[in-house]
């Protein structure tokens, strides 16, 4: 799959954006007199944006996990006690990962009206 997304902003504009706390916190106050609540904000603007995330990316995340989980019994069962604590953790982290994607999109199975 080609990777053909180019970075949000560049390192300096980030430096910039990172070094202004206080920029940041008055930009979020500005998006807090909406009436919705950042989180759901950021889900607005991501939404069929081609930098966005999809129900795709939910499934991949849980799949990964899954395996995850099972390379772990599979690596507990024989005795690697360390590997099967490294996907536990690693399968935890796309667990969760999976999880905060699906909070960004719309419920599955929606479609627009």
């Amino acid at each position: 799959m080609p990777d053909n997304h180019s970075p949000a902003l560049s390192p300096p504009e980030w430096t910039g954006v990172l070094g202004q706390q206080d920029g940041l916190a008055h930009l979020r106050e500005q998006f807090g007199t909406l009436p919705f609540s950042t989180h759901a904000i950021a889900a607005l603007l991501l939404y069929e944006q081609p930098f966005g995330f999809t129900q795709q990316d939910v499934t991949d995340e849980a799949e990964v996990s899954e395996y995850c989980s099972v390379m772990s019994a599979q690596n507990r069962a024989s005795g690697d006690l360390a590997t099967a604590s490294k996907f536990e953790l690693l399968g935890g982290r796309h667990r969760e990962r999976a999880n905060r994607i699906a909070a960004l999109l719309p419920p599955a199975g929606h479609s627009p009206a």
